[in-house]
């Protein structure tokens, strides 16, 4: 039998137009997007529901991407996340690889490349999602 679950992903970035995008390119693909315009309102987001993945902007006010990711991570909240960021650097790359994030992405990043490796992402973690999405 199919699981028909809807994905839930959390969008989190403090460029409005940015989330708003990426939440339009997702629902398009079958997912459920939860939008979050810095880095503690998306733990509390995180916090509040099931998330499957998560998409985080580096470069916000109060957390970073990061530190936000690993506030998530310090809950309990083990899902696949990806960080994009504007500036990367080998010292951004290295904590993202120490809080192990699926995916560092440079912006700008093309909608081919971030729905692509939120795919690859969700078919490594969830048996039951289709990757043709």
């Amino acid at each position: 039998m199919r699981n028909t679950t809807q994905p839930v992903m959390l969008i989190t970035d403090d460029d409005r137009s940015f989330r708003e995008t990426m939440a339009e390119v997702f629902s398009r693909r079958g997912f459920a997007p939860l939008l979050a315009a810095n880095g503690e309102e998306a733990i509390h987001v995180a916090q509040e529901g099931t998330v499957h993945v998560a998409l985080f902007d580096f470069h916000m006010p109060q957390r970073t991407g990061l530190e936000s990711i690993s506030a998530c991570r310090r809950l309990g909240i083990n899902i696949p996340y990806i960080l994009l960021t504007g500036a990367l650097d080998s010292a951004i790359a290295t904590q993202a690889e120490d809080v192990e994030v699926f995916s560092l992405l440079e912006k700008p990043v093309s909608i081919q490349i971030v729905t692509g490796v939120v795919k690859e992402a969700m078919a490594r973690h969830y048996p039951w999602f289709e990757s043709g999405r």
